[in-house]
């Protein structure tokens, strides 16, 4: 009986493991980087790179570029892609969305490079809010959130707050 409750518990043990790993996500973040501000003030777009806006398509609180080896999960439909994102259109943007204007009491929009749990960039992003939750799923699938509007959320796993590296 002593082994089996050893064989027993060793199950038990890995089963718990398996679970806890299956459920386990993946979770990037954003690097703020100055130059790449620049380069959406400039109107440039990302080569290679798919584009998503939320919020309003003439006015958006976010623009997403994605890098054409991910694939965006976006089952609620909180992302609307924007096929042929050239110089004209992110002009529009970027003149619409000011940075000198201070919508919803924040400073500006800015910028920053989505990560991957490596640290390797994947995308960019292009908002007022610094704060979104960003996870890597199976394969090459990426689930980004819009932005999330209230600064002093508790930053819990997942919320990552943008900051200069």
């Amino acid at each position: 009986m002593n082994s089996q409750k050893i064989l027993t518990t060793l199950a038990a043990v890995f089963v718990l493991l398996q679970m806890v790993a299956c459920t386990g996500a993946n979770y990037g973040k954003l690097q703020r980087d100055r130059d790449l501000d620049n380069m959406y003030l400039r109107y440039e777009v990302l080569p290679d790179h798919l584009y998503y806006i939320t919020g309003g398509y003439a006015k958006p609180e976010a623009i997403l570029a994605l890098h054409k080896d991910y694939e965006l999960e976006n089952t609620r439909n909180l992302w609307v892609y924007v096929p042929n994102v050239g110089t004209t259109q992110m002009r529009k943007w970027i003149d619409t969305i000011s940075p000198e204007q201070d919508y919803w009491g924040s400073n500006s929009y800015f910028a920053a490079y989505i990560l991957d749990p490596n640290g390797k960039r994947v995308g960019a992003w292009y908002s007022i809010e610094p704060l979104t939750t960003i996870k890597f799923l199976e394969g090459s699938k990426v689930q980004v959130y819009p932005p999330i509007r209230d600064p002093d959320i508790q930053l819990n796993r997942g919320f990552i707050r943008a900051g200069f590296h």
